[in-house]
């Protein structure tokens, strides 16, 4: 379904997830998301994406997105009307990440990334459970599934244990 360079980023996040193995990092989301997005920074850079940035919490209004919703981190080209078109270009993927979140929570998380993926065409959403051995996606049933992806993540005995 996605091409080469979209797998070798699902690859980067799924390397970041596995890279973070303090405990101090599942104390708290934030914490998780400031190590998350530099581990996931440097694993981009590496496969020479120099056109795309992480950035954290980037807001998104009504009026010049369409949607009210403030991502935990996306990975795009930023808007520059000398580059790009619309705000709906260079969108690849939208990231929202919660600390021990039950499926009402999490299902709200797939319902902000589907409204992302349809209203700014990111072409994936990723769900990360921080803490947590359910992601919860299998019980989904919005749009765009097909463009999800959600990784459940916790510490076991000292050692990252990533679950789908």
């Amino acid at each position: 379904m996605f091409d080469k360079e979209m797998e070798e980023i699902l690859q980067a996040i799924r390397d970041s997830i596995s890279s973070i193995s303090h405990p101090r990092f599942y104390e708290t989301e934030r914490g998780y998301q400031g190590e998350f997005g530099a581990e996931l920074r440097c694993r981009l850079k590496k496969l020479v994406l120099d056109d795309y940035f992480v950035e954290h919490e980037h807001q998104k209004n009504l009026k010049e997105h369409g949607i009210k919703i403030r991502p935990d981190l996306v990975i795009h080209i930023p808007f520059e009307e000398s580059v790009l078109d619309s705000r709906s270009e260079g969108n690849c993927v939208v990231i929202e990440l919660k600390l021990r979140a039950n499926q009402k929570r999490a299902i709200e998380d797939f319902a902000n990334l589907s409204d992302m993926c349809e209203k700014l065409d990111y072409q994936m959403g990723v769900f990360i459970n921080i803490g947590s051995n359910e992601s919860h996606l299998s019980e989904f049933e919005g749009p765009h599934k097909e463009r999800m992806r959600a990784f459940a993540v916790q510490l076991e005995e000292g050692e990252v244990v990533i679950y789908k």
